[in-house]
């Protein structure tokens, strides 16, 4: 009975993983078919014509670009193939989704070695050399269609930086398209165009790929940064399309001829990765000004949190603005340095907190208050002098006045 659906099942994921190495292959076979013709129509790559000592570098320069369009391919058909993978596929998936297109991408391995027959150079086998030059970029687009399969940081800087190449040649190229003129011969990542003088193309070759790489990586990681990534994908950002040429000068190497035409380029090459992870690095650093974070809005369901008033300044003040927060609660009298009644012990079970019964009024016999004697001032003459009998007289008069005072309390009592 489970028979035929779990066929069902096999068949539905033998189909799905077929149309996705399918899709890679074909995908970066096509591309890397498509640079090669474009790059031969244009004259960018030029591979059938003879090269003496002295011009080994300009073979050497084509080398590169063989290397970088391998590559390149892997990484087109890696991004097509993306498409088509099933969700939560695992790190195999991509693997051999990666070896699919680099296996598409090494089209450019018999498209380069068949031309490359009528082609001498003194001291090289052109066929063997530039057919092991586009295997090995064929080899490395695995790694490089796997983090386009991985990572859409770097698939935006592979765009980026493979579209701004392409935009270089092209410009090297153009006053080479004209009639009655000769095709330049051009560096990969290098603006090798005729109006320029030797010094400016020289000083061109050493900054246009760390440039490129760093505008590159200043541009994605910024991307990426307001995307809400992490801060490690931020940082790698800028390192995807500058490994690429990185690669491609390192398959070809340095060329060996006395004015450094290869070299420079080269060496340009070996520190635009570097550049490139730098302007992402940058972009994920830097602060940002107060007026890209505006100040987050209460939320309604919220309650305001209470203001902080400032402190009291004295110990009965604060009792008094805890009372006012805490009604239910009594103060203290450690709170105000103050004892109430009651907090006098009690005595026999009668304590200052109860209260007697009240009496009625009938019962309470009205009886006239007697009023204090009036205490007699004593008159001074003005502009006397005082005696010192005077100054003696000062304080039996007080004392008459608290005698008054407490015979008038005890008649109270009495009363």
């Amino acid at each position: 009975m489970a028979g035929p659906p779990f066929r069902n099942v096999r068949g539905m994921a033998f189909r799905t993983s077929a149309k996705l190495l399918g899709v890679a292959l074909g995908v970066a076979a096509l591309a890397g078919a498509s640079q090669l013709g474009l790059a031969y129509g244009l004259g960018v790559v030029v591979l059938t014509r003879a090269l003496d000592i002295t011009m080994r570098d300009h073979w050497t320069a084509q080398l590169a670009w063989v290397a970088w369009f391998a590559m390149t391919a892997a990484v087109v058909g890696g991004m097509a193939a993306r498409r088509h993978l099933p969700k939560g596929s695992g790190a195999g998936t991509r693997l051999a989704t990666s070896v699919a297109a680099a296996v598409g991408a090494a089209v450019v391995v018999p498209l380069t070695m068949q031309p490359a027959r009528s082609t001498h150079v003194d001291g090289v086998q052109p066929v063997l050399v530039i057919g092991i030059c586009a295997a090995l970029g064929a080899a490395a687009g695995i790694f490089a269609a796997y983090a386009a399969l991985s990572r859409a940081t770097a698939r935006w800087n592979f765009c980026a930086v493979g579209i701004a190449v392409w935009v270089i040649a092209l410009v090297s190229v153009a006053p080479g398209l004209a009639p009655g003129k000769i095709l330049p011969s051009v560096r990969l990542g290098v603006l090798d165009a005729d109006f320029l003088s030797a010094d400016a193309t020289k000083r061109t070759a050493l900054f246009t790929m760390p440039a490129l790489a760093l505008i590159a990586g200043v541009a994605v990681g910024w991307s990426a940064r307001r995307r809400g990534l992490s801060t490690l994908t931020i940082a790698l950002a800028g390192l995807g399309g500058p490994a690429l040429l990185t690669m491609a000068y390192l398959i070809a190497g340095p060329g060996s001829a006395d004015d450094q035409w290869q070299a420079v380029p080269y060496w340009a090459a070996m520190t635009s990765a570097g550049a490139g992870v730098l302007g992402s690095v940058l972009a994920a650093v830097l602060r940002r000004s107060p007026a890209a974070h505006p100040p987050a809005a209460p939320s309604p369901n919220r309650p305001p949190l209470p203001k902080r008033d400032a402190q009291p300044e004295s110990a009965i003040a604060r009792a008094a603005a805890t009372a006012a927060q805490r009604p239910e609660e009594q103060l203290r009298p450690s709170d105000t340095g103050v004892f109430s009644m009651k907090d006098l012990p009690s005595f026999d079970g009668f304590t200052p907190q109860q209260q007697q019964p009240p009496v009625p009024q009938q019962a309470v016999p009205q009886q006239a208050v007697p009023q204090p004697p009036p205490v007699p001032q004593q008159p001074t003459a003005r502009g006397r002098a005082k005696s010192p009998r005077g100054s003696r007289q000062q304080p039996n008069q007080q004392q008459q006045q608290a005698d008054s005072v407490a015979d008038w309390v005890s008649g109270l009592g009495n009363g």
